[in-house]
């Protein structure tokens, strides 16, 4: 599969370039955000971060007052977890939306043995200026995932059948960001796998490329250290 990288530069929310077919990268360069496309001949890959650009939920101040006031508005059925999330010092609330059409893309919540998981979640952040925003949002639930994160580091582990990815928060925590994104090329005869990568919040992505060999490791590495993480219903 031939590959082909497109620079795009312009004021774009995060997850805004990640729509299906692209996959994004954005890094703050004097003021102005610079979105890296890769763009997909066939088989494009999406990322689960897709959902906050197409919904415009990233980064976005809401009407409450606190976290515990986000719980106190939640519909009955509607999942919640507290968590710390790397990046960040203070605590996230990660909510999962009940809908009564599993189906739904934005379906939350999924019941296993008497357990609630999170399948989509939108994730708030009570931001540095003391503002309660939705930092993003993810969909984890496509391919049979939950959504998970490492407990001890705080870094949140998504991927589907083609891509790895991570995430932690901003450095003021008002919004998500992607810490390593990689995708696989399963046509790709010398198996290289595209993506970028940061080991801090405050630095740009670098854009790279790994083995599969790598990427497979990367997926490993990730099951052993990630849990799932068990919601508290509404």
């Amino acid at each position: 599969m031939k590959m082909k990288t497109q620079a795009v530069v312009g004021l774009l929310t995060a997850g805004m370039m990640a729509v299906t077919g692209f996959a994004g990268v954005q890094s703050i360069i004097g003021g102005t955000i610079t979105a890296v496309e890769k763009t997909m001949e066939e088989n494009g890959r999406s990322s689960a971060l897709s959902y906050s650009g197409e919904k415009g939920i990233t980064g976005k101040v809401t009407e409450y007052k606190s976290l515990d006031d986000v719980v106190k508005n939640l519909e009955k059925g509607d999942g919640y977890k507290f968590v710390k999330i790397a990046g960040y010092g203070e605590k996230a609330l990660v909510v999962a939306p009940r809908d009564d059409d599993p189906n739904d893309d934005h379906a939350g919540i999924a019941v296993r043995d008497g357990v609630a998981y999170g399948t989509y979640v939108v994730i708030y952040s009570k931001r540095a200026d003391g503002k309660i925003v939705t930092a993003g949002a993810l969909k984890t639930g496509s391919t049979g995932q939950v959504f998970h994160m490492d407990p001890k580091t705080g870094v949140i582990y998504t991927h589907s059948h083609h891509t790895y990815e991570t995430y932690f928060l901003s450095a003021d925590g008002g919004e998500l960001l992607h810490k390593d994104f990689f995708q696989d090329d399963d046509s790709d005869v010398n198996g290289t796998c595209w993506g970028y990568k940061r080991d801090v919040n405050t630095k740009d992505p670098v854009e790279c490329d790994i083995t599969l060999a790598e990427y497979n490791k990367l997926r490993k590495d990730a099951d052993k250290v990630s849990v799932d993480v068990v919601f508290d219903v509404k």
